[in-house]
């Protein structure tokens, strides 16, 4: 394609063949897999995969190339045309495949120029295409890694990380990159969040605590050995922060709010010097524009920040910081994203945790070939690699029954992540969110039947999918990237219904099934609203989220937990107070039944509406005895459980440039 050249894998590149073999008809799934992989069962995952990988290759990134057909397969429009003799060009007709003959497809494969749409191939190739190869395992092993930078003389790396998944028994580490050999420098765990170095033998540490964010350094001897840990900063104004950075003038830069998530739009862009101790706020709330994560270049002049727009969309800018003037570079797309700069400083390697993209200072946004199947996060480019944490996750979901907890029913055991299972009013369905096939999409299972079905399939393969919400037993509302959409499940029929007027995520249902509160993200604050889908009209709560659960009682009153207390925040009434930490609850018809950690392992009870007495649940703390946490949800008949193995390493790409 204009003298580039793409390597694909034999299998995507048999599909390829096939494809090329039935231009500008339909081929099915099944057919396809058939002819791809002729002594296997059929798996469509297989299929979707190598389409997927297929379609990257030949920047058919609005799918016009290869064309998806729902329910019937799929066709690639295309004149396939002779190389050598491009006046006889033809439609390619249709020969039989077989695999003797897939070695020499190949070969005259090689002699056509396969895909002749020249505009597709034109606005997507740029003159030089920047390449990640050469992946390479820094870490592997059992242990959770949460965090990492590299040291400025690129020798070394600094690491959080923890033994397990739940997050507050972190340590910091360095990992020699030459000698390949890793050390504590911690003696006591906390709850360490990022750190960057602030020279060759001292790190900054962020660590978050029930009081606020604790900011302290870590001085190292010549052997990187730590000889003093001190707290330089205690904020109780704030209970979250974002990835940090720190200049030569000793200037630290981070993003912060009192929301404890990046989620909230009231987040301020700070810069503390960490020599006097002088807070300015550089940039502060407002409902244009909202970061969420900021890199600071190599020059150490420029902050690259990332936010949402007033219409969520992530809208990349730099800001001066002699200046404090922001520079627009690109508006880019719903989803959310990582960022560093390269050491041109003329551009930023992007990773929205599934694609790679190189966004040039001009404006120029252009992915990057590699495919990952994990989620990627907190890159850093360091001469000339690209280092990163890889996010693995098996998350599996279950049904037991509360009559008999012994009779557990399989709603869905993958590969990847299946969560926020919800079970229908009439307990006969339950939806949930898989990204089995690549992308988060939301699935529907019959109980009965055990039949299962994609109701929402993320045609524009955004992340952020929000939980799904039953408003009745033939309705369902959820979000995209904020954006919130009602499934109507009639006959088998399914409809999608956009509700445009609102930016938010839906959180509960309220008696007339057409009204639900949720929670507002077109402004700061995370306020609360509630919404009716007849009317369209919606209703301040006069209330915010602010990193509470939130859940409706029989009598329709708003209960909220955070901390670890629950309340009726509808009657301003104090309900239960939860001695230790990490309080989750799961409203049912009858009472809540709530989860808390103390004495290194969960605790599990229940509060009745009606008795208001504190009852603990032996037999919830029997099946959850080795993963307490796996409980999600309750309903009049079934626990929904979930089973979740988590794993994080960090890895390296070497990156170059192609002609």
């Amino acid at each position: 394609m204009h003298g580039r050249t793409q390597l694909l894998e034999p299998k995507v590149m048999t599909m390829l063949i096939v494809l090329c073999e039935h231009a500008n008809s339909i081929i099915s799934a099944e057919e396809l897999f058939k002819q791809v992989w002729p002594h296997s069962i059929y798996s469509p995952n297989s299929v979707r995969r190598n389409i997927a990988l297929l379609r990257k290759a030949l920047c058919d990134d609005d799918k016009k190339l290869i064309k998806t057909h729902p329910k019937r397969g799929y066709s690639l429009q295309a004149i396939i045309s002779s190389l050598s003799s491009p006046a006889d060009a033809k439609i390619y007709t249709k020969p039989k495949v077989n695999n003797h003959k897939i070695a020499r497809y190949v070969t005259v494969l090689c002699t056509f120029i396969f895909l002749v749409i020249t505009w597709v191939i034109w606005q997507n190739t740029p003159a030089s295409q920047q390449t990640v190869n050469n992946l390479k395992p820094i870490t592997a092993s059992k242990a959770i890694e949460h965090y990492m930078r590299v040291s400025p003389n690129h020798d070394h790396m600094a690491i959080i990380r923890s033994e397990s998944h739940q997050g507050t028994d972190k340590h910091i580490y360095i990992k020699d990159l030459k000698r390949k050999k890793t050390w504590k420098i911690t003696k006591e765990a906390q709850n360490y969040t990022y750190l960057a170095w602030r020279n060759a033998n001292s790190l900054v540490y962020s660590a978050s605590h029930d009081s606020g964010i604790e900011f302290g350094q870590i001085l190292l001897d010549d052997g990187l050995q730590s000889t003093q840990q001190t707290q330089l900063i205690r904020r109780s104004d704030i209970s979250w922060n974002s990835p940090f950075f720190i200049d030569k003038k000793q200037q630290l830069f981070y993003l912060a709010n009192i929301n404890a998530s990046e989620h909230s739009r009231n987040v301020t862009l700070y810069q503390h010097n960490l020599i006097s101790g002088e807070v300015r706020k550089l940039l502060t709330p407002n409902d244009t524009f909202k970061p969420y994560k900021i890199s600071l270049s190599p020059q150490q002049n420029k902050l690259a920040v990332i936010g949402f727009n007033a219409d969520s969309i992530s809208v990349v800018k730099t800001f001066d910081i002699k200046t404090t003037q922001f520079e627009m570079i690109k508006a880019l797309d719903h989803n959310w994203y990582f960022l560093t700069w390269q050491q041109d400083q003329q551009s930023l390697l992007l990773s929205n945790g599934k694609d790679l993209s190189l966004l040039h200072v001009s404006g120029d946004w252009q992915p990057i070939s590699y495919n990952n199947y994990h989620f990627l996060q907190y890159i850093q480019a360091v001469a000339g690699k690209l280092y990163f944490l890889e996010r693995r996750t098996d998350e599996d979901l279950y049904l037991a029954n509360r009559t008999d907890v012994s009779n557990i029913k399989t709603i869905s055991d993958s590969n990847n992540v299946d969560t926020s299972a919800a079970v229908s009013p009439n307990e006969q369905m339950v939806t949930y969110i898989s990204s089995k096939n690549g992308i988060p999409q939301l699935f529907l299972k019959e109980l009965d039947s055990n039949n299962e079905s994609i109701i929402f399939d993320n045609h524009a393969q955004e992340l952020a999918l929000a939980p799904p919400v039953w408003l009745n037993n033939t309705h369902l509302i959820s979000a995209l990237n904020n954006r919130p959409f009602v499934i109507s499940l009639l006959g088998n029929n399914v409809n999608i219904k956009w509700v445009d007027n609102l930016l938010g995520i839906p959180l509960i249902v309220l008696e007339n099934d057409d009204t639900f509160i949720y929670v507002d993200k077109s402004a700061q604050g995370d306020w609360l609203y509630t919404y009716n889908l007849s009317t369209t009209q919606k209703q301040p709560l006069h209330e915010q989220l602010n990193a509470r659960q939130l859940f409706k009682n029989e009598q329709q009153q708003l209960i909220s937990a955070s901390n670890n207390t629950i309340e009726n925040i509808s009657t301003k009434t104090k309900l239960i107070t939860v001695p230790g930490a990490k309080l989750r609850v799961f409203p049912s018809k009858n009472g809540i039944y709530y989860r808390s950690f103390k004495s290194n392992k969960y605790q599990l009870g229940f509060y009745g509406y009606k008795s208001e007495d504190v009852k603990p649940q032996h037999e919830l703390a029997t099946l959850c005895e080795q993963v307490c946490d796996q409980l999600q949800a309750v309903s009049d008949s079934y626990y929904v459980l979930s089973k979740k193995v988590s794993q994080a390493d960090i890895l390296s790409l070497e990156i170059s440039h192609e002609e």
